[in-house]
């Protein structure tokens, strides 16, 4: 099925669900035979994926070589990946864009958010999301949702449960305090208040499937509009003129 192309990026906090519903989003398109592209930040390219390996591992990094190894990734994707597949009319289905580094990096790590704006505009040459899902979550509740999909547990002598080891990709930011999980909730909401047009504010605490379904209703109300659009109730003029007959 062709249709125009659209950008959609599915923002929040750690353990929000972003990659499972970017995932089901474009396995919907997939069955629509809906032409569709998925990719990550960072990731996506071969650059970008070990771009990817560094970020997320705990070796050390300074805050303003990370915000430039983030846009390095991100215009390796969009120049390679991302732009090409807009032009040829694709959906494009990103887990995470700028909005992360603008929430991570400036309100998270306090870099200037006027650089932030600047290098996402040189990185990503001013493209930008036509609709972004905030997939909204407590920090807490989220990074507990994190550690145990990368956490294999045991049970302990008393009955707890003990930690045994993590997959290979790291959690550089899944073990920074509350407080910098706090600030960067703070920075995407800031965001979505600010472009109520394009951002989608969702409660994700409610199950896989109900968020599904709502990000669907969104996403084919912009795909199909002709679809989804409600019949007019046709308006009767008002008589005027000499040919009524007037109320006396």
């Amino acid at each position: 099925m062709k249709v125009a192309g659209l950008f959609i990026a599915f923002e929040g906090g750690e353990g929000a669900g972003k990659t499972t519903q970017s995932q089901l989003l474009a396995d919907r398109l997939a069955d629509l035979d809906v032409s569709c592209l998925l990719v990550r930040e960072p990731g996506g390219t071969e650059l970008g994926e070990y771009l990817r390996d560094y970020l997320k591992s705990d070796r050390p990094l300074s805050r303003e070589a990370e915000l430039l190894l983030f846009e390095a990734a991100r215009v390796e994707l969009v120049t390679s990946l991302i732009l090409p597949a807009l032009e040829d009319e694709q959906v494009v289905v990103a887990d995470r864009f700028y909005g992360s580094t603008v929430a991570y990096q400036g309100y998270g790590r306090g870099l200037d958010l006027d650089v932030i704006h600047s290098l996402n505009h040189f990185a990503t040459r001013s493209i930008a999301p036509d609709m972004v899902f905030l997939l909204d979550l407590a920090p807490e509740v989220g990074i507990k949702r994190a550690m145990s999909f990368q956490t294999t547990f045991t049970e302990g002598t008393s009955g707890e449960l003990v930690a045994l080891e993590r997959t290979r990709e790291g959690t550089r930011f899944e073990d920074l305090d509350m407080e910098f999980h706090h600030k960067a909730q703070e920075g995407f909401l800031a965001q979505a208040g600010a472009e109520p047009q394009r951002w989608v504010q969702v409660n994700a605490m409610q199950p896989v499937d109900e968020i599904k379904d709502e990000v669907w209703e969104r996403v084919r109300e912009r795909l199909f509009p002709a679809a989804t659009a409600k019949p007019r109730t046709a308006r009767k003029m008002a008589p005027q003129g000499e040919l009524w007959p007037q109320a006396t």
